[in-house]
């Protein structure tokens, strides 16, 4: 199937907002550092990024192989 631009425009769309939904959850474990809570929070802030990465992956490649799996 051949690459539609309408699909890679929702896709950055969905993307972004991704990230921002869970980069609220990042800010509240850098508040988890704050308080003490180091390896809590900072692993937590490596599992939220790990999931932004991941997500922003399988969306784009969805977008470029039409795979919607």
């Amino acid at each position: 199937m051949a690459f539609k631009p309408k699909d890679a425009i929702d896709a950055a769309r969905d993307i972004v907002q991704n990230a921002v939904e869970r980069s609220s959850d990042i800010v509240e474990n850098a508040g988890h550092i704050i308080k003490g809570d180091i390896a809590g929070g900072v692993g937590d802030i490596v599992h939220n990024s790990i999931d932004i990465a991941t997500y922003a992956a399988e969306r784009t490649k969805e977008v470029f192989t039409d795979d919607e799996d």
